[in-house]
């Protein structure tokens, strides 16, 4: 039975008591139905808060699908963005989102354009880029900032949500002692009818409350109680039930995809490591002589490699002679410098000679800076395997 009806009984036996309260209940609407507009708006802030959360970790899937070459059909990523903007506008735009809402759509604009330079990258043909750009630490921090934010957002709505349904709770026992100290005295039945309306309320409300404090602060799933037939109530419970289910099976599928991701990653790093040690591959040029192709830019890492896989090639083959082929070095920075220095000292400490060929014209000036004496020059390899060590 609805609400209203119920007032309406409540107060029948007395008509002066019924018009009177009935003046008191046309100003009391309002307010109830603006009480109600409150819990329905928090309910829909909650729903679209955890559809954007998952529309954002869907558009995270699919650009590393399409990186990774696993997908190629880009249509539904603007209409995704498309619609997560649209609930972010409702605060950002009016200028009334709390900290959270506006981080949270600065992280969101954040994490578009690294995909849209991720995929801007990969339509120039380096996918090995893009892919390191999706992997990146900045990335996943950002990712886990959203998480984190939305998280926070779900929070404050649920508080919101509560505060509605205590305000809507306080709404309806205003409105009855009011209209009981306007109608003055009432009847025994008058009376009797009111107090059962109130109790049979305030336990489903307060029943309602209780679940959601326990589930806010100790699950994230569960059964809300019943509240009767007052249907207004039972709507409110069967929202937030549903609310609920579709939380829990969103966070279900975010986990699913989160470990899919996890996994990923840890191939992709198990690769790099893979690319990594092929990048320096040691040739032996006879018995006591062994032979290095430095190809590309030696960064820190992998000048830190192939100081390492060099002395231990040197120590393993007890060779007397290194030959280091540098034409294929793409730049000469400083870093490059000192790794040379580090390997040309560690290979003499060892008992081997360094002996460097394949200097083009336009590194001959910075291989000037090498320390005199340190290594053997040569033009090409069958140069330097005729040098005597």
């Amino acid at each position: 039975m609805d609400l209203r009806t119920r007032l309406i009984l409540a107060l029948s036996p007395l008509i002066i008591a019924l018009l009177l309260f009935g003046l008191v209940a046309f100003f009391n609407r309002q307010r109830v139905t603006q009480a109600v507009d409150e819990v329905n708006r928090a309910s829909k802030d909650l729903i679209e808060v955890a559809q954007s959360e998952s529309l954002i970790f869907l558009e995270q899937y699919n650009v590393s699908e399409i990186i990774a070459g696993r997908q190629s059909d880009r249509s539904m990523i603007e209409p995704q963005r498309a619609t997560i903007r649209s609930f972010l506008s409702e605060y950002t735009d009016q200028g009334n989102g709390s900290f959270v809402e506006l981080e949270l759509a600065a992280r969101f604009e954040v994490m578009v354009a690294q995909h849209d330079a991720a995929l801007t990258v990969f339509d120039r043909g380096d996918r090995e880029e893009a892919l390191a750009m999706i992997s990146s630490n900045d990335y996943h921090r950002n990712i886990r900032a959203i998480h984190s934010l939305v998280i926070g957002a779900q929070r404050e709505y649920e508080i919101q949500y509560l505060q509605a349904i205590s305000q809507l709770e306080q709404i309806v026992n205003q409105g009855f002692w009011l209209g009981a100290t306007v109608t003055g005295v009432a009847t025994v039945i008058a009376i009797t009818l009111a107090l059962a309306l109130i109790w049979q309320i305030g336990r489903h409300v307060d029943s309602l409350t209780a679940d959601a404090e326990r589930l806010t602060q100790t699950e994230t799933d569960g059964q809300l109680s019943p509240v009767g037939s007052i249907n207004q109530l039972r709507r409110l419970r069967d929202a937030f039930q549903h609310l609920l289910d579709v939380n829990r099976q969103r966070q279900q599928q975010l986990a699913t995809a989160l470990k899919a991701q996890q996994a990923q990653l840890a191939r992709e790093l198990e690769l790099q490591a893979t690319i990594r040690a092929l990048s320096l591959p040691v040739t032996p040029l006879g018995a006591n002589t062994i032979f290095l192709p430095l190809v590309g830019h030696l960064d820190a890492e992998r000048g830190k490699q192939l100081e390492q896989t060099l002395l231990d090639a040197i120590q393993q083959r007890r060779a007397r002679k290194v030959v280091i082929d540098v034409s294929g070095l793409a730049t000469f920075e400083e870093e490059t410098l000192q790794t040379l220095i580090r390997v040309g000292q560690g290979a003499r400490l060892l008992g081997a000679q360094s002996i460097l060929v394949g200097v083009r014209a336009d590194q001959a000036l910075h291989f000037t800076q090498l320390p005199s004496g340190l290594f053997t020059y040569a033009r090409d390899i069958p140069a330097a395997l005729t040098m005597n060590t």
